[in-house]
């Protein structure tokens, strides 16, 4: 009996705290704000989670941290290395046992990183970047999956022969033990890894491009931002940082960085003059309403086709990163179409920070006029799109490139063009009503140049609606 008694006792501790305050509301998802901004629009009110641990990043010294519902809120002060615990509560007396942590903020835009970004595009393969980049594409079975790695060029048979004397090292343990489940697809026709492998892939190469090597070889966050693919994995790949620098030091990785750099240069050289980035940003702001103050381009030599972009926001300061792929000149194709072709790429990450935005005001249609994915989404080639919202996206973003490209260039160019994304997303990615959405949403844009974005969106879900019936 005593055992019995000190087990309850000690799950009872374990919850005291929640006792102490109770937020009634019958919403089973609340949205959060810090100092009045809204940080999460839904958050779920998940009893079976226990505790539902909500981190906040404070950027004050006092923050005031609200969960609100309807008309129901609730408001906390916090600060860094605080924790605050509470109950939300239904009618039914159902319990949500939820925890608040103050957290050091994941951006910090300094007066002196604003000045030097400001209205700046800057492209670059950084050093850390590249070494995470080099550990992955030595994995064992790399060549494989042509969609994670391009390992067709001469560059990656330099890696290997290079790295080779350093295959054993326990970092390449660690992206074994990561990327894995390669498997054939049949919708692609390619082998592919699995979907966490992608994560995995994800969060380690955009994280590492907030590291540097300092004066002794060391290897430290830059302190402006903290992670780039936050909450992208179950954990920061960064995690493994002091193994990666034993990799660097043990190899003289810093020494094959720094004879490959006119190799670098001339990929980022060629990179600008494929990439009107500008002029992308010029035009996106117009027809959005809204930009930000500074875009940032990493790539590798390595990164085939699994691209990502995210955005932050710190002391008023917005800036765009985007994580893809090189450009290169096709002999096969003219001046312009080589453009067309390899702005695309970073277009459709660059339009993701405008389109998502928008998408948000209209989630509960995307999620009903994209609800039947059989019409919109083929096979496990598009598995890491998992909802409609996703889905979507997608098809909006690449849509918006083809609007660019109307505005931009000349009808032959466009005409020229269509056909090479439609086919790309129907038969490559797996988008399979592409072309009828594209060419729907060109001829709503076409008979008024000057239509608000809201009004396409509203457009071309009245008529993804019906499609989806």
């Amino acid at each position: 009996m005593k055992t019995h008694f000190i087990l309850a006792l000690a799950l009872f501790a374990s919850f005291s705290s929640f006792g102490q305050t109770i937020f009634k509301t019958e919403s089973k998802v609340v949205s959060i704000l810090i100092n009045n901004q809204v940080v999460v629009e839904k958050w779920n009110v998940s009893p079976e989670i226990k505790p539902d641990i909500f981190e906040a990043e404070c950027s004050r010294k006092i923050n005031i941290v609200t969960f609100k519902a309807d008309k129901d809120s609730i408001f906390f002060n916090l600060s860094v290395g605080k924790t605050i615990d509470f109950i939300i509560q239904n009618s039914k007396n159902e319990q949500a046992y939820t925890q608040i942590k103050g957290i050091i903020p994941n951006v910090n835009f300094t007066k002196e990183y604003i000045k030097a970004n400001d209205s700046k595009t800057i492209v670059q393969i950084p050093e850390v970047s590249e070494l995470v980049n080099i550990l992955m594409v030595l994995h064992k079975d790399a060549e494989k999956d042509s969609n994670m790695f391009d390992t067709k060029i001469d560059y990656y048979k330099e890696v290997k022969e290079y790295f080779k004397p350093y295959l054993s090292h326990p970092a390449l343990d660690t992206i074994n033990k990561y990327i894995t489940d390669l498997k054939y697809s049949e919708d692609a026709k390619i082998s592919l890894f699995s979907n966490q492998s992608y994560y995995y892939y994800y969060a380690l190469k955009m994280n590492a491009c907030a590291y540097e090597f300092d004066k002794n070889g060391k290897i430290k966050n830059n302190q402006i931002v903290k992670e780039f693919a936050k909450g992208w994995y179950s954990f920061d790949p960064m995690k493994d940082v002091k193994l990666f620098e034993d990799f660097a030091k043990k190899s003289n990785f810093r020494v094959f960085y720094k004879n490959h750099k006119t190799y670098y240069d001339s990929l980022i050289a060629t990179y600008n003059q494929l990439n009107p980035i500008s002029k992308m940003q010029n035009w996106l702001d117009k027809k959005f309403g809204f930009g930000y103050g500074s875009y940032v381009v990493y790539f590798s030599p390595f990164i085939s086709g699994a691209h990502s972009t995210n955005s932050f926001e710190s002391n008023n300061f917005n800036q765009s990163f985007m994580f893809i792929a090189k450009a290169e000149m096709d002999k096969e194709f003219s001046p312009v179409m080589n453009e067309l072709i390899e702005s695309r790429v970073v277009f459709t990450e660059i339009d993701h920070n405008y389109v998502n935005p928008v998408s948000d005001k209209f989630l509960d249609r995307i999620n009903k006029s994209f609800s039947n994915r059989e019409k919109w989404a083929k096979g496990e080639v598009t598995s890491l799109y998992k909802v409609p919202y996703n889905v979507f996206n997608e098809y909006m973003t690449f849509a918006v490139y083809s609007l660019y490209v109307q505005d931009n260039y000349s009808k032959d160019d466009l005409i020229e063009y269509l056909p090479k994304v439609e086919n790309q997303m129907e038969e490559s990615r797996g988008f399979i009503n592409f072309k009828k959405f594209n060419r729907k949403l060109l001829e709503k844009y076409e008979e008024n140049k000057n239509i608000k974005m809201t009004d396409l969106y509203d457009y071309i879900l009245n008529w993804a609606d019906n499609e989806n019936k």
